[in-house]
């Protein structure tokens, strides 16, 4: 019977592991890479600088990666943005970079990170509202965004719900995995 109980053990360790699969994307034409379960859909992106939308499905987490030029001698951004991401970052600056792009936005959890070489990336979540006519959504999501040399790029995993209640509900069981979603992103070096 032990022989038995062993297979039955293997069979299932290969099962679960088989189960929580991951796919890595590595975007080499723009220089990034995201990890993601196995069984989330790729869609289609309509934007110039959206490179990678995932879904994990109708009722789960989107994530995002966008990526675009930046330009250090531009008047309003730091010139060095590694010391810019490291030493002089407030939560101001997720306003200024991410949240102007929502209606309202609030950020919490700042924390600094690192990419597995070093370079530094800032790490937040997201609490907003988007109205459009009679219609009012709320999303949370998990955000992350690096700055290298001449590029940038971040990535959010989130999800909206009819009341701020309903998506807190929402993100409650979902939020590892955005966590692991959102860690996994690397924005590659120039």
């Amino acid at each position: 019977m032990r022989p038995f109980l062993l297979i039955a053990i293997g069979y299932l360790l290969c099962a679960s592991a088989a189960l929580a699969a991951d796919k890595t994307v590595h975007d080499k034409e723009h220089g990034f890479s995201l990890t993601y379960p196995e069984e989330w859909t790729s869609e289609t992106t309509f934007s110039d600088t959206m490179r990678l939308k995932v879904k994990s499905g109708a009722k789960g987490l989107t994530c995002r990666v966008s990526e675009n030029f930046y330009d250090p001698t531009a008047p309003d951004n730091p010139p060095d943005p590694r010391a810019f991401a490291q030493k002089d970052w407030s939560l101001d600056n997720w306003q200024t970079l991410i949240g102007s792009a929502f209606g309202s936005a609030s950020f919490s959890k700042d924390r600094l990170a690192h990419f597995p070489d070093g370079y530094p990336v800032r790490i937040a979540d997201m609490d907003f509202r988007l109205s459009d006519g009679n219609a009012s959504f709320y999303g949370h999501a998990k955000i992350a965004i690096s700055i290298r040399s001449d590029r940038y790029g971040f990535v959010t995993c989130g999800l909206m719900g009819d009341s701020a209640d309903e998506t807190a509900r929402m993100w409650a069981p979902l939020a590892d995995e955005a966590e692991k979603v959102v860690n996994s992103f690397v924005l590659d070096p120039p």
